[in-house]
């Protein structure tokens, strides 16, 4: 009788400490994740930026501007990486209630959207090629409905990217 509860002990004792070990190597995958916060006034302009790390490799970058150099916020730009390269870029304009999100693969931004009319619903989305100049775009409606923007808006739209992004031809 002894030797069983012997027995029972040591292969409870076994099971105890092999739980522990495994438990030890779960925490020890978690990935450690590090905050920076900075600020800085110049120029007449105030900036707080907020850095997350997670195994000593960005991972997200919040940039909070004012252009008047109070603590007022006016912009406020997100950005994401996996890897090193950026995924996602959002700029809200706070003091237009506004927002634009861009988002990348492989280093090129392939898809944007825009909350146009301050509701919270990003009525428009456009698609990218491979030069980062749009050649589709679409609008949402209140009712979730989507639709392509008319050939003569999308050409619009088009010029209008040629001209930011330093291209004087309208691409058809």
């Amino acid at each position: 009788m002894i030797k069983r509860h012997l027995i029972t002990w040591m292969l409870c004792l076994a099971a105890v400490v092999w739980a522990t070990a495994q438990q030890t190597n779960v925490t020890s995958a978690d990935p450690h994740t590090e905050t920076k916060v900075s600020e800085s006034r110049k120029n007449g302009k105030y900036q707080r930026i907020t850095e997350t790390f997670t195994d000593k490799v960005l991972t997200s970058r919040k940039e909070e501007v004012s252009l008047k150099g109070s603590d007022e916020i006016h912009f406020v730009f997100v950005r994401l990486f996996r890897n090193g390269e950026m995924t996602y870029f959002s700029t809200f304009y706070k003091t237009e209630n506004r927002t634009i999100r861009s988002y990348y693969h492989q280093g090129k931004l392939f898809l944007e959207e825009g909350d146009e009319d301050r509701d919270g619903l990003f009525e428009t989305t456009i698609l990218f090629d491979a030069n980062e100049q749009p050649v589709e775009a679409f609008r949402r409606s209140k009712d979730g409905t989507v639709t392509q923007l008319s050939k003569e808006k999308l050409l619009e739209l088009k010029k209008a990217f040629a001209i930011i992004g330093g291209k004087e031809k309208s691409q058809e």
